[in-house]
Parts: structure tokens; C-alpha cells; sequence
């Protein structure tokens, strides 16, 4: 009895083997035209350079001025001079009652409007 088992086990499992079939893949998408790397980088190039059609008001066609007050050159100087600055960290967290003393308070400058 053990023995017809197992040959019709082992037939089964022969028969299942010879009938399995793999499923080949051809990938997700199928190319439609072929073009070469240095369209494809230009085109690229050409892109990146133009106005972007998602940006706020894209649609409109109208680019907003922007507003340059001051020269890069003052700014930059401006956050050095800050970045420098001994008390640039400096948060009322780290003192009693949240209160910074008077000594460590840079007082306000009046800055001039570029003409």
C-alpha cells in the first residue's frame, strides 16, 4: 500500500513538473522610437532653460519683478557681520524667566533705504 503511494506521488509530482511552463517578461513599457543620447541631452538642455509651467501664475505668461533693494555684496557683508556676531545663539530659554539681560541685547539699528 505504501509503495502505490508513493509512485503515484511521485507520478503526480512529475506530471505537475512537466506541465509547468515559466512566464516570460518583456518588460512594462515598450519603447516607440529610438533616439540617441545627445537628443535626448539637448532636448534636456532645452528644457531647463525654459519657464517653468507649474510655477504660480504659469499660465499667465506674466513673470513678476523682483524686488533687489539691495546689493548681494550688503547682504552677504550683513550675515558675516551676524554669523560673527557673539550672541547670535542667544535665546531667552537659557536664562531666568526667559528674560535675556540688557548687557547681551544688540540694540536696534535704523537701517537706510537703498535709493
Amino acid at each position: 500500500m505504501k509503495k502505490t503511494h508513493f509512485f503515484s506521488g511521485t507520478f503526480l509530482a512529475f506530471l505537475v513538473a512537466a506541465n509547468a511552463q515559466a512566464e516570460t517578461y518583456d518588460g512594462v513599457l515598450q519603447g516607440s522610437g529610438i533616439r540617441s543620447r545627445e537628443d535626448v541631452a539637448a532636448e534636456a538642455v532645452a528644457a531647463a532653460g525654459s519657464a517653468d509651467p507649474f510655477r504660480e501664475s504659469g499660465s499667465s505668461g506674466v513673470i513678476a519683478p523682483l524686488a533687489l533693494t539691495r546689493s548681494r555684496d550688503a547682504v552677504n557683508a550683513e550675515a558675516i557681520k551676524e554669523a560673527h556676531s557673539a550672541n547670535q545663539n542667544l535665546t531667552g530659554k537659557a536664562y531666568y524667566r526667559d528674560v535675556i539681560p540688557s548687557q547681551y541685547v544688540i540694540q536696534p539699528q535704523l537701517v537706510k533705504a537703498a535709493k
